[in-house]
């Protein structure tokens, strides 16, 4: 890898990567309507009929690691989990070619949830629970399972869990990008700082990127990388090393938004992971986007039209990027 963010060489082949954050069952329902046009009353107190609901695999690590192993990519999440962690989920997982080894299931009664509701126009509103709370041992385990592996993503997790991991990741000596996601509601200031400050490389999207700048100020930029995304609008980018630019977003037939994010993230980070410039991982990411987009669900796509995609949108496809993706 080059440029901001850099890994120099790998340990292993293909790249293993650690991610951390949270597995989770979605419960996503549809409105059939639009939200702009619901009544406004003082405080949220309405109630909706939805079209349909659907129960899916999610958590944004697990989604990050199932695009980057389609990618050819040996991801490796380490998540705790509670006493609802299913068979089903871990079948899934595993016939994904998913590492479940660092799945733990500890003492809570719930895994991470998620209940995500979508109207006509795309627009979302969500309610997340955690799963299990921030542990003594989460620092320690996370050492002993990160030695030797060649990258790290921290995916959205509670504050304290965020800041331990990077903190864990620095110890043994893991290059990560940072993700906070939509769990920045729930940073106070002292905490956005602390892990920015222990942080080199940021992905945000538009509105979070505001929320953390008002969290810690100019305190961003002395980052080596920060890549916000805009949605239809594509992404826009600050490296140190190779300047500010922006991309378009990769045209797509929309299903459903859920997961784009972490498909977007997924893509940048095995692009870079194969030595591509900023411009063409952002590139990347705005392909595997495009490709959940299309797709019901997060952990139901399929990249084997990654570089056909890339192709039809970018023009030639760069060095890094083979014609065909070869699956471990």
């Amino acid at each position: 890898m080059t440029g901001a963010g850099a890994i120099s060489t790998f340990a292993s082949d293909p790249p293993r990567v650690v991610l951390t954050g949270t597995l989770a069952v979605d419960y996503v329902a549809a409105y059939p309507g639009r939200f702009s046009a619901l009544p406004q009353y003082r405080g949220i107190n309405l109630a909706v009929q939805l079209g349909s609901i659907e129960r899916r695999f999610g958590g944004c690590a697990m989604n990050i690691a199932y695009t980057l192993r389609l990618l050819g990519n040996d991801p490796a999440p380490f998540v705790y989990v509670g006493h609802d962690f299913d068979n089903e989920y871990a079948a899934h997982l595993k016939a994904s070619g998913l590492d479940i080894s660092g799945i733990h299931v500890v003492d809570a009664p719930h895994s991470a949830h998620a209940f995500i509701f979508t109207d006509t126009d795309q627009n979302q509103f969500t309610g997340f629970f955690g799963g299990p709370g921030p542990t003594a041992d989460f620092g320690i385990d996370l050492r002993r399972y990160a030695t030797g592996v060649d990258y790290g993503i921290l995916a959205p997790d509670l504050p304290a869990n965020m800041t331990t991991a990077a903190r864990a990741l620095l110890d043994v000596g893991v290059p990560f990008l940072t993700d906070p996601g939509q769990n920045l509601t729930d940073f106070r200031a002292h905490e956005a700082d602390e892990l920015v400050a222990l942080s080199t490389t940021l992905i945000v999207n538009e509105f979070e990127y505001v929320r953390l700048r008002d969290l810690v100020g100019d305190r961003l930029d002395a980052l080596d990388l920060v890549v916000v995304t805009e949605g239809e609008r594509g992404a826009r980018w600050h490296s140190k090393t190779e300047g500010d630019g922006r991309e378009d977003a990769v045209t797509a037939r929309i299903v459903d938004p859920t997961g784009c994010g972490d498909a977007f993230r997924g893509g940048f980070v095995h692009a870079r992971l194969h030595g591509s410039p900023v411009s063409e991982a952002v590139r990347a990411g705005a392909v595997t986007a495009a490709i959940v987009l299309e797709a019901a669900g997060t952990q139901t796509h399929g990249c084997d039209s990654f570089s056909e995609r890339y192709r039809e949108s970018w023009g030639d496809l760069p060095d890094w990027l083979p014609t065909s993706l070869n699956h471990p």
